[in-house]
């Protein structure tokens, strides 16, 4: 079965294009060869990439029978574990998704917001107030306190010590030559692999002893870890700590940081967010962050790899390849959004987004679990830092996408200055 047309050039060539022009690659196929298009890389089957919002959602609602999740997200095994939420599918993925969506919502989500306040005010006040500095960086140090001590419910001590500085070692290794399987190649200790492995390994460790320590206790908290611990061996339990980490550490942080690289070069809209804020209203802080995630989405795509075959837009798209939504390109479409490209969250005061082309955390069962915290933790960073300091972009020249692993990030990690 012939597979959509798309770009002729080598599996290798287009790989390094996919890894090095994260978004150009992407744009140039979509002028190329339409809103269906194939692409090969070297990091598993033919990709079969739509973005036509209908056939998006057709892709993001595929039932499990029809199409794996789990195989899609196997490059991410080696550091989220076989058994993450991410890994599984049918009715495993269920089970897990059930017994973790209710940290994520509502009241119990609401109760954090003085306790995240409190961590931002308090990193704020150890920034920089005479260099230029980034703002990515703070942010994951914001956003990984909040996972340890308020989903988490880890309090100070130096088990937590060393575990914080494990993990913030393991997370600083995310780069694009990891996601290669050919390059994970242990060569010893002090190989980039080599590392990686044996520091996850010691990651898993500490963990473990978190864990163990919480059933000596009783596990009588409201903690994530408490409530899944009569739910869960300890070998499922490490791997959805550590996906809730990874997920609600990497990818809110830089969000915040592209949503501070974006805002703050339109000082106006800085203000009228602060006076909005004082009154009490949230609306266009609201609409600032849903732009963020419109036009600088953490992941380029979000995919299925298919059980059967795909009719997808007068192409079929055999089984054994993977079908792909590509949030950057549906959500950058001229005919959904005026001025794609620019970033202006006034589109968003009259109305939502048009049907099927906002997706930013996926959709259908898989839809990222905690996408309703990702938005309020990422409004209630931005209120507090907005309130402790004034900041305005390093340079006058807006930042490009680069990847770090799979997530799209500020090329210069958001630099900013503080201003008197």
């Amino acid at each position: 079965m012939p597979l959509p047309p798309g770009p002729r050039l080598p599996t290798l060539v287009q790989t390094a294009l996919w890894l090095g022009r994260p978004v150009g690659f992407l744009e140039w196929c979509a002028r190329r060869y339409g809103d269906v298009f194939t692409l090969r890389l070297a990091l598993g089957p033919p990709v079969v990439m739509v973005a036509e919002p209908g056939l998006a959602e057709r892709v993001l609602t595929l039932s499990a029978d029809q199409a794996s999740t789990g195989e899609e997200n196997a490059i991410l095994a080696p550091l989220l574990g076989d058994r993450s939420v991410l890994m599984v599918d049918g009715p495993d993925h269920l089970r897990q998704r059930r017994l973790l969506l209710p940290f994520f919502h509502g009241e119990r989500m609401r109760r954090q917001a003085g306790a995240i306040s409190a961590i931002v005010e308090a990193s704020v006040a150890a920034w920089p107030r005479d260099r230029a500095f980034p703002l990515l960086p703070r942010m994951r140090d914001i956003t990984f306190e909040v996972i340890l001590r308020v989903v988490f419910g880890l309090h100070e001590s130096a088990a937590l010590d060393e575990l914080r500085r494990a993990l913030r070692g393991l997370l600083r290794m995310g780069s694009s030559w990891m996601v290669v399987p050919g390059l994970r190649r242990d060569l010893g200790p002090r190989s980039p692999w080599g590392r990686f492995v044996r520091l996850k390994a010691h990651v898993d460790a500490l963990l473990r002893a978190q864990v163990g320590r919480r059933r000596e206790a009783g596990g009588d908290g409201d903690t994530v870890i408490d409530v899944l611990l009569p739910e869960m061996d300890d070998d499922e339990l490490v791997d959805a700590l550590m996906t809730v980490l990874v997920a609600g550490h990497e990818t809110t942080a830089t969000s915040l940081a592209w949503c501070f690289e974006l805002l703050l070069r339109r000082p106006d809209l800085v203000e009228r967010v602060r006076d909005e804020l004082d009154s009490g209203s949230t609306r266009l802080l609201d609409a600032v962050i849903r732009e963020t995630l419109r036009v600088r989405p953490v992941f380029r795509y979000a995919s299925r790899r298919l059980r059967e075959p795909l009719a997808l837009g007068g192409h079929t798209a055999p089984a054994g390849v993977a079908a792909a939504a590509s949030i950057y390109l549906v959500q950058r479409r001229p005919d959904r959004y005026p001025e794609p490209a620019a970033f202006r969250p006034e589109r968003f005061l009259g109305s939502g987004p048009p049907a099927g082309a906002w997706i930013p955390f996926g959709g259908g069962v898989r839809r990222c679990l905690g996408a309703s915290f990702v938005t309020f933790e990422m409004a209630v960073v931005i209120a507090a830092v907005l309130r402790c300091a004034r900041l305005r972009p390093a340079s006058s020249r807006p930042e490009r996408v680069r990847l770090h692993a799979i997530t799209m990030v500020p090329g210069r990690g958001a630099r900013v200055r503080m201003v008197p």
